[in-house]
């Protein structure tokens, strides 16, 4: 336990110590809210605007107003949900630089367990990606109430916490594999441009699945990116779709939640919430076994 503390303090006191790459993990999450909220928010309002367009006696008024909320926290969701990998490819650019200054050499010849290090990696990505996850739902606080929208209810504050924890996790663990096997720090830091595309693109929060081909939902259901997503739209849309789909038949619920990547199925068969996180769970646990593996029958001349 000490050198699991000792190499965990030292991972995340070099991670904050770096004030310009928490300030870039931030700054990247600010851009999309406002790309999101001033550019592209439009489109998904009117769309769902349509689903009640024409019906006698709706406040007109009032939808436009919830179809606004809706379209706030499905793409809050959707960052929260990429933020982690962003957070976590920056923290492990650390060690890329450690492994390019022969500083994780060091580390790996000590008696220490292959697995003690992965741990600890993973626990200090997942920690930082943890508080910079809380700090970006914080914000998004900020901007509800600025914007006079609906706040979460304490019950679905604390779902939304227990998502980030998951979800950090399953980033931590995915970012580190990749890290192993990366040999370059301009390598690394391309990659994160990449990987922040892949996840917005493959996570449906640049555009609804519901406007993608069948074929390309296939593929982005093969990735766990659209699964922590869609298990934070449930929990933050939830309150606000039952205020806006009150008086309306079901399927008109459904059929939306679908387009919007809320509702998922899988081999024909609707996920439930808890099928969701076991998924990306699962995934988190497979990465970590992976890096192990990697970390332990690594040659020695990449050590």
């Amino acid at each position: 336990m000490r050198q699991f503390m000792a190499l965990s303090k030292r991972n995340i006191h070099i991670y904050f110590r770096d004030f310009s790459t928490v300030f870039f993990s931030v700054l990247s999450t600010l851009i999309v809210i406002a790309l999101m909220l001033f550019f592209l928010g439009d489109i998904n309002n009117e769309a769902i605007l349509q689903v009640v367009s024409g019906i006698p006696g709706r406040d007109a008024a009032n939808d436009s107003k919830l179809v606004s909320e809706i379209i706030f926290y499905w793409t809050v969701a959707g960052i929260l949900a990429i933020n982690a990998a962003s957070v976590a490819h920056a923290f492990y650019a650390n060690m890329i630089k450690d492994r390019a200054n022969n500083k994780l050499n060091s580390i790996m010849v000590m008696p220490i367990k292959r697995g003690l290090i992965v741990s600890s990696y993973v626990f200090c990505a997942w920690l930082t990606s943890v508080i910079m996850g809380l700090f970006a739902f914080a914000i998004t606080d900020v901007i509800a109430a600025f914007k006079g929208y609906a706040i979460l209810s304490a019950a679905e504050h604390f779902k939304v916490l227990a998502l980030i924890l998951v979800n950090a996790f399953v980033y931590s663990a995915i970012l580190l594999f990749l890290a192993t096997v990366n040999k370059s720090e301009n390598g690394w830091g391309a990659f994160g441009i990449v990987i922040g595309t892949v996840a917005g693109f493959f996570g449906g929060i640049y555009l609804a699945i519901g406007g993608l081909s069948s074929g390309i939902v296939k593929v982005i259901k093969c990735f766990p990116f659209i699964y922590a997503t869609s298990a934070f739209r449930s929990v933050m849309l939830k309150g606000i779709e039952d205020a806006f789909f009150t008086g309306l038949p079901g399927e008109a619920r459904s059929q939306t939640d679908l387009a919007m990547g809320t509702t998922l199925t899988l081999f024909e068969n609707e996920l439930s919430q808890g099928a969701k996180i076991g998924i990306l769970v699962t995934v988190g646990i497979v990465f970590m076994v992976l890096c192990s593996v990697v970390l332990t029958y690594a040659k020695r001349k990449d050590r």
